[in-house]
């Protein structure tokens, strides 16, 4: 558009001539007369300049307050850079800033159409070419006092994109560095030497820092913050944190290991309340990783080495006369684990009811779809007095529960793996006690959040509550029986993910009395069970690295259970470090994998959506079939032995 636009407007122009004309004859009758006709000409001119200058203003505003008010406007850096106008629905412009002017030319508020001609013009583009240029044009509605208008932007996409990038790329990234087991190396080395390792860590820290040209500073005792431009990450990523190697290859007797998390966001306020929530999440899913959150996404390096195991038991007696007194205060409590509960899913449930017992709360246990490895157990706490009318199901629990009720969920973090989501809304008092690591999401709002990484199981960090809420707690033979299984599942009989607590746990419930005998029958598989768990390891695939990769076959009962069997059943062929086997549950794919420790199924597993620990992890997928999900499943273990995670 070549056609530049005039600089008064019609209106102005006939009113000047009208004035002039009126000054002319004035003075053609008398001098004085002409004077006076000046003076009350050039009073109107100012007083319509000044009423003109008024309305500017205002639609000025009006436009200001649309700008911020809309949300899809919120990709650009500065929109009143951008060429803007607002109009009449006929067309009329009211307004428009200097950006648009530039582009259309000088003149007065004349119709957008002629002075843009197509501009109004609907098409799919939604472009226009101003002398040569191409615009990309957004119209939008507004309403003022009533009226209907349009907001016409006309946005330079090239430009607008390469100074967005430009302009992010110097973007402040806020960066948190916590030494994960530092209170474990002062409790356990001399002074001297853990001077020697935290120096040693904070030089290489020092360097990253200085690579990256941030700030750095030490903000507490094995803490620091750093400070840099958001054009330096990419540069961290490409090296996968290749300081969470350099520091975990500090040789002592006790070697130090991060929790690097990185905050990315539109401000620096926002980049540290991100970065909080980063190192909250490193931190739960066992340290020695790096997590970056950027808006509602997650990012993790890391996390190879297996979870550090703390001796400290003061969290534990925290929790424990937290839920107590959550417990006196509270009406019932109900108990949910996650969907398909196992052994030790139950056995932490039943702990959880002797604490309620103890202070005269009323507990049930929700459960829907009870499969046969819990069969046995339900069957004996089903001629259990204590436990007469405590199990129910889902719908049960939803007509019961009240605002006064508790809900304790055990075994799980994340609100769609539960029993059943929708009674995490009908508690106002929800307390979470989970040993998995830590996901992206999880349940909020829980008035107790009892998450530690290092425990082999649910049942072990019951057990631990139940030695400090009551000296003269007993709980019944059944509870205790229970809670050891669950630790003995959990374990693969104490060879997998123990630590010292772990036994001083089982070491305990045997102290009360827990009979061996009985729980070795209720462990034990029906035939049936036993013979579907032959035929998938029989028929199992080893890929590289001695990865075994099986199928359950479609129609088999209780195919997750099954399937989560067959991969323990795997890992007891020599030369075999890992397995996973995809079974069919209800029209969607489940994926269940163990590990001997070399290989993070945690990993591999995440990168599908599912989640879990470094030696026992799940997912289960959507809207798939069991021959896709498994060639998925293969692409993702060959992408993570490539990338060497």
């Amino acid at each position: 558009m070549n056609t530049k636009i005039r600089f008064f407007t019609k209106d102005f122009v006939y009113l000047i001539c009208s004035l002039a004309i009126a000054v002319a004859l004035a003075f053609l009758q008398s001098a004085r007369l002409g004077v006076i006709i000046v003076i009350f000409s050039l009073s109107l001119a100012m007083l319509y300049i000044a009423s003109g200058i008024l309305q500017k203003i205002k639609w000025q505003k009006i436009a200001l307050k649309t700008l911020n008010e809309e949300e899809a406007l919120s990709a650009y850096l500065n929109t009143m850079a951008i060429p803007t106008a607002l109009t009449t629905l006929s067309g009329n412009v009211k307004w428009c800033n200097v950006a648009f002017v530039h582009i259309a030319g000088y003149g007065a508020m004349r119709n957008i159409n002629k002075m843009i001609p197509g501009i109004s013009i609907p098409d799919k583009e939604k472009k226009i070419l101003i002398d040569g240029k191409a615009y990309k044009k957004e119209i939008f509605p507004v309403k003022y006092k009533h009226k209907e208008m349009l907001m016409y932007r006309l946005v330079d996409i090239e430009n607008t994109v390469e100074v967005k990038k430009l302009y992010q790329n110097y973007l402040p990234v806020v960066c948190f560095i916590q030494i994960d087991n530092y209170d474990e190396l002062a409790a356990e080395i001399l002074q001297t030497e853990l001077s020697e390792i935290v120096a040693a860590v904070e030089r290489r820290i020092a360097a990253m820092a200085k690579n990256l040209s941030a700030v750095f500073v030490k903000t507490d005792r094995g803490r620091y913050l750093c400070v840099f431009e958001r054009r330096f990450l990419s540069t961290m990523r490409a090296s996968k944190f290749r300081i969470l190697d350099d520091v975990r290859e500090i040789k002592t007797t006790q070697s130090p290991t991060l929790s690097i998390a990185i905050g990315v966001g539109e401000n620096p306020e926002q980049s540290g309340d991100y970065a909080n929530k980063a190192l909250e999440l490193a931190l739960g899913r066992g340290g020695d990783q790096a997590v970056i959150k950027q808006g509602d996404k997650f990012m993790f390096f890391g996390g190879t080495s297996k979870t550090v195991y703390r001796r400290s038991k003061v969290k534990s007696r925290m929790i424990s006369h937290a839920l107590k007194n959550l417990m006196e205060q509270c009406g019932e409590v109900y108990v949910m684990g996650h969907e398909v509960p196992d052994l030790d899913c139950i056995g932490a449930s039943l702990g959880i009811c002797a604490c309620a017992r103890y202070v005269g709360k009323k507990a049930y246990i929700v459960v829907d779809n009870p499969n046969p490895s819990i069969g046995p157990l339900l069957e004996k706490l089903a001629s259990t007095d204590a436990y007469t009318g405590s199990i129910i199901t889902a719908q049960e629990a939803g007509l019961k529960i009240d605002n006064s009720s508790m809900l304790v969920v055990v075994d799980t973090q994340i609100a769609g793996f539960t029993v059943s989501p929708n009674l995490l809304e009908l508690a106002d008092t929800v307390v979470v006690i989970d040993h998995h690591l830590r996901g992206a999401t999880n349940i909020e709002k829980a008035a107790l959040y009892y998450h530690e990484p290092f425990a082999s199981s649910a049942s072990e960090l019951v057990t631990e509550i139940l030695q400090y809420f009551g000296e003269d707690l007993r709980p019944l033979p059944i509870d205790i029986e229970a809670l050891l299984i669950g630790i003995t599942i959990d374990t693969k009989g104490f060879s997998f993910h123990t630590g010292v607590r772990t036994f001083e746990a089982a070491s305990y419930l045997r102290r009360l009395g827990a009979d061996t005998a009985v729980i070795r029958q209720l462990m034990q598989d029906d035939l049936e069970t036993y013979s579907a768990k032959t035929d998938i390891v029989k028929n199992a695939e080893i890929l590289e690295d001695g990865i075994a990769v099986a199928k359950c076959p479609k129609g088999v009962a209780n195919a997750a259970l099954i399937a989560a069997q067959a991969a323990d059943a795997l890992l007891t062929i020599r030369g075999i470090t890992a397995s996973f086997v995809v079974s069919l549950v209800d029209d969607n794919v489940v994926i269940s994998g163990r590990s001997l420790g070399d290989v993070n199924v945690q990993l591999i597993l995440e990168s599908l959506g599912g989640g879990g620990h470094a030696t026992i992890a799940a997912v289960r997928l959507n809207e798939t079939d069991l021959d896709s999900a498994y060639k998925k499943l293969k692409k993702t273990i060959k992408k993570y032995l490539r990338e060497g995670l």
